[in-house]
């Protein structure tokens, strides 16, 4: 039995066709572009659909095809007349129409209500808010609407002919109980908001149905559920127990902390941590985000070193050469897209404090390298306060090929790390749950199988960078004035 896995994602859709053993037969990634509808940018759900159906037909060259599982981005909805048709373009999470009805549903519920009932704090990015900003200003679209679908589970249904969406996913549209696991009738009554709009909920790896369209010649084919791309993410990097975490370290730096219980607090709320149903039972899991992560370090390489490597093949081997053991000097501030937990302000700016004429172009990259390691230590050293502990972490995306960056990370943060034999770990989390739905294992039987670590960079027991953590933690409030 063959499980194949899709990851797909703004601008681009990645598969990888495993084995049950864990062996991968196959891989495949097609981008696209975004829209532009309104002045804004928007998601290209036709795109998405031609190349995921695409990507399924590729597939089939190397091998069966047994089983699919979706993983995607949240908050994205799709909204279909009764004769299926999209009635328009997706909305991105980054997009503000919303904020006005976001300010709304926060003055009629009240934050800690909210946040108590849906695990978020009412914001422009969830699916709830941009769906009461069509029915105010485009109210001829919205007397159309017949369902309300995110993008895996409309990709099931079109695959099915079943609305069936992850609890995780769910969670992404504002309005959904995470205690109870159910669209909150109450809240969706008192927004004018029809709650049969929106497919049943059921948890991650459960069994949607079989493929029904004829087009791909795959009758036997079983949709398995699929979920949010953060947590198909950490089941791919074998996290399946509470106080532990996935690090992906992309162009944007998200820690996925796993927990058990859901957490009431709204102060964690208004934090910006979320609480969202994990895929395994009686788990949950938290978003701690940098909004700018692997982007500060292109920033540098490209847009102030330009490229420069001296006389080594590689720019990274060039600034590695040159790295001091001992912390540097410098202060990176990585604010450079605003500041998220716990801070939450949007004109916060990046900024690099200590330079002199002594500064190495290496001396640079590892203050960045530095900060950014501070930053996450700061976000979950705050999570804490909520009974939510990051004991190990596994690291995915780009800079977890940085061996100097996870060791760092491991001494500052004061945590082991790991990495995978592959950073593609949605993909690896999909596989998990297509094990668990249809070869019979647990969760952590499976990933058993399919999670192979690479690397493991223990926790380091030193001080080094205690004092200059005591000082970064000052730093925002210090610049504060000059944003």
């Amino acid at each position: 039995m063959n499980y194949l896995s899709l990851d797909v994602g703004t601008t681009a859709c990645k598969c990888q066709l495993f084995s049950e053993q864990g062996e991968i037969l196959g891989y495949l990634m097609k981008e696209y572009p975004l829209k532009e509808e309104a002045g804004e940018p928007s998601v290209d759900i036709a795109a998405i659909r031609e190349n995921v159906f695409s990507m399924i037909g590729a597939a089939k060259e190397w091998g069966s095809v047994d089983s699919i599982c979706i993983s995607t981005f949240g908050e994205t909805f799709v909204a279909l007349d009764e004769e299926d048709n999209v009635l328009f373009a997706p909305m991105l999470y980054t997009d503000r129409r919303g904020d006005e009805e976001a300010q709304e549903i926060s003055a009629l519920f009240g934050n800690g209500y909210a946040f108590s009932v849906t695990g978020t704090v009412p914001h422009s990015m969830y699916s709830i808010s941009k769906l009461l900003w069509v029915k105010k200003h485009r109210p001829d679209l919205y007397a159309k609407i017949d369902k309300v679908l995110l993008i895996c589970d409309y990709l099931g249904y079109l695959l099915t002919g079943e609305r069936v969406i992850d609890y995780s996913l769910a969670a992404r549209t504002g309005v959904f109980n995470i205690n109870e696991l159910h669209f909150s009738e109450e809240m969706c009554k008192k927004l004018g908001i029809d709650v049969e709009w929106f497919s049943r909920p059921e948890r991650a790896g459960s069994v949607v149905g079989k493929v029904k369209n004829k087009a791909l010649s795959l009758e036997n084919c079983t949709i398995v559920l699929g979920a949010h791309d953060q947590v198909c993410t950490a089941l791919g990097a074998g996290i399946v127990e509470e106080d532990r975490a996935v690090d992906g370290m992309g162009t944007v730096e998200c820690i996925t902390a796993v927990y058990r219980g859901a957490k009431g607090d709204p102060e964690m709320g208004e934090l910006g941590y979320p609480c969202v149903p994990y895929a395994v039972e009686g788990l949950y899991c938290t978003y701690i985000v940098n909004y700018a992560s692997g982007s500060i370090v292109n920033w540098l390489r490209r847009d102030i070193m330009h490229g420069y490597k001296g006389e080594e093949e590689r720019q990274f081997a060039y600034l590695e050469k040159g790295m001091k053991e001992e912390p540097t000097s410098l202060y990176v501030l990585p604010y450079f897209a605003g500041a998220t937990i716990p801070y939450r302000d949007i004109n916060a700016k990046g900024a690099v404090v200590g330079l002199t004429t002594a500064t190495t172009d290496s001396d640079l990259y590892k203050a960045v390298m530095e900060g950014l390691s501070m930053e996450m230590r700061l976000e979950t050293a705050v999570a804490e306060r909520f009974g939510i502990r990051v004991k190990s972490a596994v690291a995915t995306g780009g800079g977890a090929n940085s061996q100097k960056w996870l060791q760092l990370k491991a001494e500052i943060q004061g945590i082991p790390y790991a990495t995978l034999r592959s950073s593609e770990g949605g993909l690896c989390g999909c596989a998990v749950l297509s094990s668990v739905a249809l070869g019979g294992k647990t969760f952590r039987e499976a990933a058993e199988i399919f999670v192979q670590v690479k690397e493991r960079f223990p926790a380091v027991k030193e001080d080094r960078y205690e004092e200059k953590f005591l000082k970064y933690q000052k730093l925002y409030h210090s610049l504060k004035e000059f944003f």
